[in-house]
């Protein structure tokens, strides 16, 4: 295996607040939910363009070819809905964002999310997280900061069932705090729920600490929603956090270092097990993957300037296409070491462009984008598996 780098411990003493989004809080009880701000929409099929409304042509820089189409696809042609939660980002100087569309939030929702929107209607909310620096070093106020984000969460998804879903299949789609966010949702309002079941078309809740009973697809945070299993399975959720070495101290992947789940009302502790699915099993796809990304360059701040990190020395890949697939490829496999249960995946090429990881939060970052079309061919088959079935 090549030699990772990481960030040194002195250098990363202002981002360990950061990105995930799943620790640093003290245990707690869960709190009352405040109520919800006005629900606002980032990502919508109602606003006329937005940053999930991308196009799909690619360009593969370890091929050269040049796939998918330079327009966006007609929403009326889309059989399903996506409900996507973004993860920490925001870096306002507050304890909990507010309720803008700030350009770090729209980067991360082209980044995470519109590569699904050929498949679906995107529905993505804007929501009052705790904020990348000072909401995180909050720490014993995460309890409070949590529930606020949830209730805007909460509120938009009654408002998207009231005004917009009719009936039709949801893909739920997040990453670390959004994960968080959607795991709470899932527990509270659809795993109890057959006929939300019923809607469920799958969910992506990516490098948030999905937990199971151990040996068990449920028993978790959700009692009736398995985890998915096997390919073309829907009504499952896919969940793994990615790790390029061994993890010894870190935030994802293992439920005894979970400190926030409790503040959402969420199981945790070492009697559970961090889901991990892979997603060469259940999309089909055994070969190896690159990163896929947006062109566009990533907006400035604290998220940007870890990406920067993640692709050093060579940058994050570019081309002219609206997106672009790294030349390197890598391939990967869940495992358990040190109790930490994660999706360890190695670049091909010892000699090529390694992926460097930052402490507590692994290879986090990459978490969706890593082999991202083979999440976006699971999503299409759970699709098509669920309107066979309705």
């Amino acid at each position: 295996m090549p030699v990772w780098r990481k960030l040194s411990c002195a250098a990363s003493a202002t981002v360990l607040v950061g990105v995930g989004a799943v620790g640093f809080a003290a245990p707690s009880t869960a709190q009352p939910i405040p109520p919800s701000a006005p629900v606002q929409w980032l990502c919508s099929p109602h606003i006329g363009a937005d940053p999930c409304d991308l196009p799909s042509d690619t360009t593969d820089l370890g091929t050269g070819e040049v796939t998918g189409s330079p327009e966006p696809g007609d929403e009326a042609d889309k059989p399903v809905d996506c409900f996507y939660v973004y993860p920490t980002v925001s870096d306002q100087l507050a304890l909990n964002a507010d309720l803008t569309a700030q350009p770090e939030v729209q980067s991360i929702a082209s980044y995470q999310a519109a590569r699904f929107a050929g498949r679906c209607r995107i529905f993505a909310p804007i929501y009052r997280q705790m904020t990348l620096v000072p909401g995180i070093a909050a720490g014993l106020a995460g309890a409070p900061l949590a529930q606020t984000g949830y209730g805007d969460v909460l509120a938009a998804w009654n408002d998207y069932l009231a005004h917009d879903n009719n009936g039709r299949g949801v893909i739920l789609i997040g990453h670390s705090q959004g994960t968080m966010m959607l795991r709470k949702l899932i527990h509270d309002q659809i795993d109890p729920n057959p006929a939300l079941r019923r809607q469920l078309v799958g969910a992506f809740l990516m490098g948030g600490n999905v937990l199971t009973a151990r040996g068990s697809t449920v028993g978790g945070d959700f009692q009736n929603i398995p985890v998915c299993t096997r390919q073309g399975e829907s009504g499952c959720v896919v969940a793994y956090s990615t790790a390029v070495a061994d993890p010894t101290v870190s935030l994802f992947g293992n439920s005894s270092v979970d400190a926030l789940s409790p503040a959402l009302g969420l199981p945790s502790g070492p009697g559970y097990q961090v889901a991990c699915t892979d997603p060469a099993v259940l999309s089909g796809n055994p070969d190896p993957v690159g990163i896929t990304i947006p062109s566009a360059p990533y907006a400035f701040g604290i998220i940007s300037v870890l990406l920067g990190y993640t692709s050093f020395p060579q940058g994050a890949p570019t081309s002219p296409s609206t997106w672009t697939t790294s030349a390197e490829r890598a391939v990967g496999r869940c495992t358990e070491v040190n109790g930490y249960h994660d999706y360890q995946f190695r670049v091909t090429d010892p000699s090529a462009q390694q992926v460097n990881e930052l402490p507590l939060f692994n290879s986090h970052l990459v978490d969706i984008n890593l082999g991202y079309d083979r999440l976006v061919s699971i999503a299409e088959q759970q699709t098509d598996s669920w309107l066979a079935s309705t």
